[in-house]
C-alpha cells in the first residue's frame, strides 16, 4: 500500500500547478510549481495553468526557476493577473527552436512565446525574469553565413493581439534574438522593463529591446536596455507611440524602421513622442531607416519598394554620454547583412516629414549632429532641430549638420552633404 506521503509526492509530480480558492467564486488562482530541473519541460504545465486560470483569474509563478523547452502560445487571456516572482529559462536546443519557433506575422520573423488577450496585467515586481540563454545563440549565429535574421531564430516573446493591458517590472536576460515584438496590439503600457542582452562569452547581435508592428497606443516608460542593436524600434503602422524616462546603453538608439521593405505596400509611422531619455555609448539618439524603391530579395534580409510616410514625431530632452555617431540620422538606403544588391539610395517613395528634435545635450565622439540622407523622389520635409549642444571629448562643440534632399529645415542650417551609401544602422 502506498503511504499518504508518497501519494502526495506522486500527485505533485503529475500536476505542476495548484488551484487555490479565492473570495470571489468566479475567479481562480493557479500557482505554477515547476519541475525544478532543466531535464523537465515546464511549458505543458504553464499552458495548463493558463487554460484553467487565464480568464478572470490569477496565474502565479513562484520565486524559483521554470524551464521552458518548447514553444508556448497563450492567446486566449481575458481579465487576468499574472504575477511572476521567479525566472523562466529557455533551453539551449537550437535545432528545436529553429524547427518549431512560431511565425510572428512580419518579415518572416519567428518567436518562442506568444501572449495575447484583453485586460492582461503582468507584474514581475522587478525580479521576475525571462532568461533566453542567448549566449549559445550569439556564439552559434556568428558561425553562420547570415548573422542578421537567421530563419527560425526566435524572439524571446511576442505580444500579439494584446489590448488594454499593462506589463510591469519584467526583466529580460540574454534574449535569443529580439527581446520583444509587439504586433496587432493596442492600448498597452510597458513600464519599468529591464533588458540586458550582453553576452557572457559571446557578443550579441540583432537583440533589439522591443519592436512595434501594426500596433497603436503603446507606451514604453522607465526602460533600461543594454544591447548591441536598436534600443527600441518602431516598424510598419506603429501609431501613437510614447517612449519616456528611459536609459539606453551600448546599442544603436531609438529607431524608426526598417520600413518600406514590402514592395507596393503602404505603411506609416505616426504620432511618436520621445521624452527624457539618457544614452550611454549608443550609436545614435534617434534614427530612421527605410529601404530603397528597388526590390532586392525578400524579407527578412531582402526587400524594398515600399510606400508610405513617417510624420508627427517629437523627440525631446535627450542626454548623451559618448555618442558614437550622428545624434539624428536618416538613411533611406537600408541593406541588411546577406541582402542582395541595394539599388538607388535616393529613389525611395517613403517620405519622412514633420520630425522635431528639441533639447539635445551631452557628449559625442562624432562631429555630426545630423546625418540626413533622404530620398530625391520624396524629400524629407519640415525637419526641426532646436537647442542642440553636443560636446566632443576635447570640449569643442559638434557643429556638423549634414543633409541630402531635405526641404524646409527649422532651427538649423545644413553645413554639408550627407554620405550616400547602403546602411542598416544609419550613416554609411
Amino acid at each position: 500500500m502506498r503511504s499518504p506521503i508518497s501519494t502526495l509526492v506522486a500527485l505533485g509530480a503529475c500536476f505542476l500547478f495548484l488551484t487555490i480558492a479565492t473570495g470571489d467564486p468566479q475567479r481562480k488562482t493557479c500557482v505554477v510549481q515547476g519541475g525544478g530541473t532543466n531535464a523537465t519541460d515546464d511549458a505543458p504545465h504553464i499552458l495548463h495553468a493558463f487554460r484553467k486560470c487565464g480568464q478572470h483569474g490569477t496565474v502565479i509563478f513562484e520565486p524559483k526557476d521554470y524551464y521552458v523547452n518548447s514553444v508556448m502560445k497563450i492567446s486566449w487571456l481575458k481579465d487576468v493577473d499574472i504575477d511572476i516572482h521567479g525566472r523562466l529559462v529557455w533551453s539551449t536546443d537550437i535545432m528545436y527552436w529553429l524547427n518549431n519557433s512560431m511565425d510572428v506575422g512580419y518579415q518572416n520573423q519567428s518567436t518562442a512565446f506568444i501572449i495575447g488577450g484583453d485586460n492582461v496585467r503582468i507584474n514581475a515586481f522587478d525580479v521576475g525574469t525571462f532568461d533566453g540563454n542567448g549566449d549559445y545563440w550569439y556564439q552559434w549565429i556568428r558561425e553562420q553565413p547570415n548573422t542578421s535574421n537567421y530563419p527560425g531564430r526566435p524572439h524571446a516573446v511576442t505580444f500579439s493581439h494584446l489590448t488594454n493591458s499593462v506589463i510591469r517590472g519584467l526583466r529580460f536576460l540574454r534574449s535569443q534574438m529580439w527581446t520583444m515584438s509587439i504586433i496587432y496590439s493596442e492600448n498597452v503600457i510597458l513600464d519599468s522593463i529591464f533588458v540586458n542582452n550582453t553576452g557572457n562569452f559571446a557578443q550579441s547581435s540583432n537583440t533589439d529591446g522591443a519592436d512595434t508592428i501594426r500596433s497603436s497606443h503603446i507606451t514604453f516608460n522607465n526602460w533600461t536596455v543594454y544591447n548591441g542593436d536598436d534600443s527600441i524600434a518602431l516598424k510598419a503602422n506603429s501609431t501613437d507611440i510614447k517612449i519616456t524616462n528611459s536609459r539606453f546603453f551600448n546599442g544603436l538608439g531609438i529607431a524608426i524602421g526598417s520600413i518600406g521593405q514590402y514592395k507596393d505596400q503602404f505603411e506609416t509611422v505616426e504620432r511618436v513622442t520621445v521624452d527624457n531619455i539618457n544614452y550611454d555609448n549608443t550609436l545614435h539618439a534617434f534614427y530612421v531607416k527605410t529601404w530603397t524603391a528597388d526590390q532586392n530579395g525578400y524579407p527578412p534580409n531582402g526587400g524594398g519598394g515600399g510606400l508610405g510616410y513617417l510624420s508627427d514625431v517629437k523627440v525631446q530632452n535627450l542626454n548623451t554620454t559618448g555618442l558614437r555617431g550622428a545624434a539624428f540620422s536618416i538613411s533611406q538606403c537600408t541593406r541588411f547583412s546577406g541582402a542582395p544588391g541595394v539599388g538607388n539610395c535616393t529613389n525611395s517613395e517613403f517620405q519622412i516629414k514633420n520630425v522635431e528634435i528639441d533639447r539635445l545635450f551631452g557628449t559625442s565622439e562624432s562631429t555630426q549632429v545630423t546625418g540626413l540622407q533622404c530620398s530625391a523622389v520624396a524629400p524629407c520635409t519640415n525637419i526641426t532641430v532646436l537647442e542642440a549642444n553636443l560636446r566632443l571629448t576635447n570640449g569643442t562643440q559638434a557643429k556638423q549638420y549634414l543633409c541630402g534632399n531635405v526641404v524646409n529645415t527649422i532651427g538649423f542650417e545644413c553645413t554639408g552633404a550627407a554620405c550616400v551609401g547602403s546602411s542598416a544602422t544609419g550613416g554609411c
